[in-house]
C-alpha cells in the first residue's frame, strides 16, 4: 500500500488525493490541514548508496561528442536497458562506467537558479564551484520499467524525487522540458556522469534550498551574469548556459 501511494503521488505531485503527513504516513490531500512531508536525506553516507551506471565503452552511440544532445525519448528507454545498480563508491573509483544522472535548469522568465556547493557534499572535485543545475545521481528506485525518464509525461515524477531533495518548488504553473542529455570530457567528474537535461520553467521566482549547509549563495542571475563569473562554474554549467543562450535567441519556428 505504501508503495502504491509514493506512486500515485510521485506520479501526479499536488493532483494526487494523497499526500504524505509524515514518515510513512499518509492524508488526503484535501481534508489534512497539513504541509507536505519531505524525507530527509542525508541519513546514510551518499557514497555507500547504490546509483545508476552503464558501461563506458556504450557512450558514442548515445553521445558523439561532448556537449548537450538532443537524445530521443526512443534511444534513452533503449539505454536505461543497459544500465545496472552499483555502488556509488565503486562507481567513483571505476572509469569503465558511466553514471547517469539528473540535471535540471531552474529559470523564471530570464534568469537562471544558481547556487555554489560546499564541501560537505561528497564530490570534492566540484566543492567551491557554481552550478546552473539542481539533481543528483539517480538510484534503482528512479527506473521503474513501466516509465521512461526520458519522457516528462510518463518518468518526470520520479526524477521529481531526485529534484525535491535539493529544490523545493511550492509555486503553481511550472512547466518541464526535456532538453536531452549533457555529457563532457574535459574533467574527469562530467567525463564519468551522463545528465539527463529538463528545463523547470517557474511563473514566479519562488524556491527554497532543500539541503540547507550543503548548497549556499543561492539566487537567480541573468545569462550576462554568469558569462561575467563563468570561471566559478563548473564545465556543465559553461556548457549549459551557452545551450540556453542558444534557446532564448533562437527564432521562433526554427528547430534546434
Amino acid at each position: 500500500m505504501k508503495s502504491k501511494l509514493s506512486t500515485d503521488i510521485l506520479r501526479k505531485r499536488d493532483n494526487s488525493l494523497f499526500m504524505r503527513a509524515g514518515k510513512g504516513m499518509f492524508a488526503l490531500r484535501e481534508s489534512a490541514d497539513l504541509a507536505e512531508y519531505v524525507a530527509e536525506r542525508h541519513k546514510k553516507a551518499l557514497l555507500d548508496e547504490e546509483v545508476v551506471v552503464f558501461d563506458a565503452q556504450l557512450r558514442t552511440r548515445y553521445v558523439s561528442s561532448p556537449g548537450v544532445v538532443a537524445l530521443p525519448p526512443a534511444l534513452g528507454r533503449e539505454l536505461l536497458t543497459q544500465c545496472r545498480p552499483m555502488r556509488r563508491s565503486s562507481a567513483e573509483e571505476d572509469v569503465s562506467v558511466i553514471q547517469l544522472v539528473s540535471a535540471f535548469v531552474v529559470r523564471h522568465r530570464d534568469l537562471f537558479l544558481t547556487y555554489k556547493r560546499t564541501r560537505r557534499l561528497p564530490e570534492s572535485r566540484l566543492h567551491g564551484f557554481y552550478s546552473l543545475s539542481f539533481g543528483g545521481h539517480l538510484n534503482p528506485d528512479d527506473i521503474p520499467p513501466l516509465w521512461n525518464i526520458f519522457e516528462p509525461e510518463s518518468g518526470l515524477p520520479f526524477l521529481e524525487r531526485e529534484l525535491s531533495e535539493e529544490l523545493r518548488l511550492r509555486t503553481v504553473g511550472r512547466r518541464y522540458s526535456y532538453l536531452g542529455v549533457i555529457w563532457d570530457d574535459r574533467a574527469e567528474v562530467s567525463k564519468q556522469h551522463l545528465g539527463i537535461v529538463y528545463e523547470v520553467e517557474l511563473a514566479e521566482a519562488q524556491y527554497e534550498i532543500g539541503e540547507r549547509g550543503f548548497l549556499i549563495d543561492a539566487g537567480f542571475e541573468s545569462l550576462d551574469d554568469i558569462d561575467s563569473r563563468i570561471a566559478n562554474f563548473e564545465n556543465w554549467s559553461e556548457m549549459l548556459a551557452r545551450f540556453e543562450r542558444t534557446r532564448m535567441w533562437r527564432p521562433e519556428g526554427v528547430d534546434q
